[in-house]
């Protein structure tokens, strides 16, 4: 039996999970039932502390409480395999030192994650006669390291992929709010071409959020949106690492812009600017990004699909 699915990663904040909701309920709008994996150990249910004995006894178990997800899964790997708090407490690690864990931890157990997976994956068809399987969706963290310097998500991913004759996308989303900051911008661009070489899978890289950038006011992104959707020429974003870009119309001979013109007059600001382009410090941080962005040119494999996971036209594309 073939399976398809997403694998849905990207920064904390990205909107990882309300994506995976939103998909979620597209899906089943348009009559493909859609099930998500959490395999996000720090997405977990806080336990609230009661004196009921039996209360107690039915928060604590996965199958009677209402779940903590805003989707529906078929498998809450912070509930049913291992959570990033108990890890925390018996381990006495940090929230990046826990996480590490908790992923190695899965990939050292994923035939106890394969197991559990066709065994809820039969019970649906079971149940279903005559429907095609469920479509996937797996929710993982969004810990950078697990992407750059760690194995486990990869490994977890091929064994999916060869034991469960999974068919799987890679769906990265970057907070479109990144656009606003060229250092975070080009930073992000760097993690998404990154996670493409080593997921080693079908990719398609979403702004996420897209609906919130015009909230940031007008002139919040130094280009229009086509530019940051096409991911080319990024060096043209150097000349704003030190902030919104003042300065550089001035310097193009245009001096339309009377904010711009005003600040530009100011004989402080004139004289602090000039100090901070001409530190040691500027020079490195300018270097390194230009470098960074010739790297991600190099590759030219970046591109981004703008995503409001609000609208469903968006969400179709």
């Amino acid at each position: 039996m073939v399976l398809y699915g997403q694998v849905v990663v990207g920064a904390p904040g990205a909107g990882k999970s309300t994506y995976c909701n939103g998909m979620q309920q597209y899906m089943r709008l348009i009559g493909r039932e859609t099930l998500v994996v959490n395999l996000d150990p720090a997405n977990e249910f806080h336990h609230e502390d009661t004196d009921d004995e039996n209360q107690g006894k039915k928060n604590n178990d996965p199958k009677d409480q209402e779940s903590h997800l805003p989707y529906d899964a078929i498998l809450d790997a912070s509930e049913e395999i291992i959570n990033l708090s108990s890890v925390m407490t018996e381990l006495s690690l940090g929230p990046n030192g826990g996480l590490i864990y908790c992923l190695e931890y899965i990939q050292h157990h994923v035939e106890t994650l394969i197991q559990l997976l066709n065994e809820r994956i039969e019970e649906y068809c079971q149940s279903h006669p005559g429907d095609p399987p469920p479509y996937l969706l797996f929710d993982f963290p969004g810990q950078v390291e697990l992407y750059t310097h760690n194995t486990s998500v990869q490994t977890i991913l091929e064994r999916l992929v060869k034991e469960m004759d999974l068919r799987l996308a890679a769906i990265h989303l970057v907070d479109a709010h990144s656009c606003a900051d060229a250092s975070k911008f080009i930073s992000s661009a760097l993690l998404s071409t990154t996670t493409m070489l080593r997921l080693e899978l079908p990719a398609v890289n979403v702004l996420s959020k897209i609906d919130l950038l015009s909230g940031y006011g007008d002139g919040s992104i130094p280009f229009n949106l086509d530019y940051f959707v096409e991911c080319q020429e990024l060096d043209r974003l150097l000349p704003y690492l030190e902030g919104n870009g003042v300065g550089i119309g001035m310097e193009n001979g245009n001096l339309d812009d009377d904010v711009e013109r005003r600040i530009m007059d100011d004989e402080e600001y004139r004289s602090a600017r000039f100090k901070t382009r001409n530190s040691r410090f500027y020079k490195k941080f300018h270097k390194l990004h230009r470098e960074l962005c010739e790297v991600i040119d190099d590759y030219s494999l970046l591109s981004y699909v703008p995503l409001n996971i609000n609208d469903a036209e968006s969400v179709g594309r």
